[in-house]
Order: structure tokens, then C-alpha cells, then sequence
């Protein structure tokens, strides 16, 4: 009887803890989103220092029906799950792609994008567009990647013969292949198509090497909101806000 009791008082106040993260977020008024420097067109930023992307926007409309305001907190893509573990930020919404290894750590929300790791090629280096299957024999192939991400993981999975060169953001992997430091970069497929329009020199491979799917991050056990979360995803999508916002950022995904 008594472990009955026992049981049931940890149930009802884990049921008091999975809402208390949403209502504290609308009692401090603030939904505090964390992301790494820069991943165009789905978040980075303008001239001004104001965050932009399809990511923003939709985080723009999430805190405006919560009836809060929008904070962005930038940390380095390696550090973004511990940042959000220790409270640093409520939600990693970063093109932060759905793993098994990942929800060991975070509870994800349902896809709201599915994309693949594709090649960025520096067309001085490769006339026609490379295939994996050419690529892959190529000796001393120099590979970019962003630190910690799963084009870093495909990239050392996928081309373990290859040099890979880690660095903090896309935008500096990116440019090693723009400036010929390196020969490719194993990347998202919608980052691979902004650069290619923000550099002549660089172009898209025709083929997926993977295909992910991308979800927001939370801290576990937190089912309230993770619940909400996952309403407003199938929300935007049946409402066409979804495509409106992939039309407006030039974003070519499921």
C-alpha cells in the first residue's frame, strides 16, 4: 500500500513538472531559442544584427501565439545540447537533425523539414558534377565540414580514406571550398543550395547522400510542451504557412 502511495505522489508531481516548463516560459514572458551562428536560409543574420531565416519566422509566430516575447541565444553547434541541458536557452530550434544518439539527451517535436547531407564542389576542381561513387576513390580528397554536425558524421562515415577538416560554422567550412582549401563539403542540402547562389565558384551535387529529417530540441521529461510543440508543427503545416515560409526563403524541402 504504501509503495502504492509513494508511486502515486511521484506521479502527480512529475505531471505538476511536465507543465511547468510552458507555463513558465508565459510567466517570464520570454522564449528564450537557442541556435548556432548561422545555417541560411533556415536562420542567421543581417546587417543589422537581426535574426532572419525560416527558423526565425516560424519561432517568430510560436512566442506570438504564446503571447511572449523572442529571445535568441547564439552558442557553438558542439555546445548547443549541454547549453540547453543546463537551462541556458527552452528550445534548440537550429536545423537540428533527428538521431537516435541525440534523443538520448533531448526529447525531439515531429519533423517539421526532411532533408539529406549533399556535396558542395568547388566547379574549378570538379567540371561535372561529382558523384559519391567517384568521389569516394578520390586519394587525399579534402572534405569541410561543421564540427558536430551530421555532415560531419556522413562525411567520416561515408569518406573514411578522406582528410576532414572540422570548423565552428558552415559559413567557414563553406568557404574553404569557395577559396579551394578544400575540394568538398559534406553539408545539408538546403545550406549547399544557399551558398551555391552566394558564391559563383561553387555548386550543388545531383544526388542525396542521406535523408533526415529536422525537429526541435527540448529538455526530456517536459511532455506538456513538447505536446504543444508538435500542435503548432501540424498547425503551421496544415495552415500553408509552412510553404509560404519555404517560398519566401528560397528553401527547396519536403
Amino acid at each position: 500500500m504504501r509503495r502504492f502511495v509513494v508511486f502515486t505522489l511521484v506521479l502527480v508531481i512529475s505531471l505538476f513538472a511536465f507543465a511547468d516548463l510552458i507555463d513558465e516560459i508565459r510567466a517570464r514572458g520570454v522564449l528564450r531559442v537557442g541556435q548556432d551562428a548561422g545555417y541560411m536560409p533556415l536562420y542567421g543574420t543581417d546587417e543589422k544584427g537581426n535574426r532572419i531565416g525560416f527558423e526565425v519566422d516560424l519561432a517568430k509566430k510560436m512566442a506570438e501565439i504564446l503571447g511572449v516575447k523572442l529571445e535568441f541565444v547564439v552558442v557553438n553547434w558542439d555546445g548547443i545540447i549541454p547549453a540547453l541541458i543546463s537551462g541556458k536557452f527552452d528550445i534548440i530550434f537550429s536545423g537540428m537533425t533527428i538521431t537516435p544518439e541525440r534523443a538520448l539527451k533531448v526529447d525531439f517535436t515531429d519533423p517539421y523539414l526532411t532533408v539529406g547531407q549533399t556535396v558542395l564542389y568547388n566547379t574549378k576542381k570538379f567540371s561535372s558534377s561529382p558523384m559519391y561513387s567517384e568521389l569516394k576513390n578520390v586519394k587525399g580528397l579534402k572534405i569541410a565540414v561543421q564540427l558536430g554536425t551530421t555532415g560531419d558524421e556522413a562525411a567520416r562515415r561515408l569518406f573514411p580514406n578522406a582528410k576532414i577538416f572540422a570548423f565552428d560554422t558552415m559559413d567557414e567550412a563553406a568557404y574553404q571550398v569557395a577559396s579551394g582549401r578544400a575540394d568538398i563539403m559534406v553539408v545539408d542540402s538546403i545550406f549547399a543550395q544557399f551558398m551555391a547562389k552566394k558564391y559563383n565558384v561553387l555548386a550543388v551535387s545531383e544526388e542525396l547522400l542521406t535523408k533526415e529529417n529536422l525537429g526541435i530540441a527540448i529538455k526530456r521529461g517536459n511532455l506538456e510542451f513538447l505536446h504543444w510543440l508538435n500542435t503548432f508543427i501540424r498547425w503551421a503545416k496544415t495552415t500553408g504557412l509552412v510553404d509560404k515560409l519555404k517560398d519566401k526563403w528560397g528553401i527547396s524541402a519536403e
